[in-house]
């Protein structure tokens, strides 16, 4: 018993340390944003851990983010997908970028996870298999305790070490484990432009739903400046309705989200 007490202090006592530094952790994430097809999307996903905090995005929004932490003012795009913070009371939170607004959703559920006794190598760690059901998708996920961090990917963590593996049943979502690096550029982690808007899951959905009726008010009324041009690049007048159904045709076929019961009913 002793033995026990005292390997599990020191496993506390590296996860306090490997908390307390900088550490910068790199996914493959790869997904279907219409189910129905065979086509897939891959992006490069960061896990950031700063003063008992983290923060999971693309790497390309984290380089835009670096780039304007230095002074930078000019014109760069980022990619503001799959975008969560947990901050320092452990509290995390999802947002998301539509148009000129930025919301965000507080997570409040917990993760109930299944620990598995089927263990193997994967990226040279020992692992262990976790299964986990939530909102809609049925998820088999490896761990590893070499990396004492409870995090993972995206809002999944909580497992007693590192999560380096992730697949959802359909082969919907994969996160695969592609390196950590100590340090990385340091920078106000809500560093989020305009000041993001705190609404309930099911606000967020009425906002999805009133922009998938009419995407583009804010140009119609005026409120957005832009201009549309041809594929010669002459200016044209708009056909909103045109440009509307297609913007619907988009949204109801790429309708595959990593939580699946969060899918808008679209008319």
């Amino acid at each position: 018993m002793r033995n026990r007490i005292l390997i599990l202090s020191l496993l506390f006592f590296v996860t306090q340390i490997l908390y307390s530094q900088d550490m910068k952790i790199t996914y493959d994430m790869k997904y279907k944003e219409d189910s129905l097809s065979k086509e897939t999307t891959t992006r490069k996903m960061l896990l950031l851990i700063h003063e008992g905090q983290s923060k999971f995005y693309t790497e390309k929004q984290y380089e835009v983010d670096s780039l304007r932490a230095t002074g930078f003012k000019g014109f760069a795009v980022g990619d503001s997908d799959f975008y969560v913070i947990r901050n320092k009371k452990d509290i995390t939170s999802k947002y998301y970028f539509k148009l000129r607004d930025v919301y965000k959703v507080t997570v409040s559920q917990a993760l109930n996870w299944r620990i598995e006794n089927q263990v193997e190598k994967k990226f040279g760690f020992a692992c262990q298999k976790a299964t986990l059901y939530h909102k809609g998708r049925h998820w088999e996920a490896w761990f590893t305790q070499e990396i004492p961090l409870l995090e993972g990917p995206y809002i999944f963590k909580g497992l007693p070490g590192l999560i380096v593996y992730m697949k959802d049943s359909t082969g919907s979502y994969e996160f695969s484990f592609a390196g950590l690096k100590k340090n990385f550029y340091p920078m106000d982690f809500e560093n989020i432009s305009p000041q993001p808007l705190e609404v309930s899951e099911d606000n967020l959905k009425k906002i999805s739903l009133d922009y998938y009726n009419d995407p583009f008010r804010e140009m119609k009324s005026g409120n957005v400046k832009a201009k549309v041009r041809d594929q010669k690049g002459n200016e044209i007048e708009p056909d909103f309705r045109e440009m509307t159904k297609n913007v619907q045709s988009y949204l109801k076929k790429n309708n595959n989200p990593i939580e699946l019961s969060d899918a808008i009913k679209y008319p």
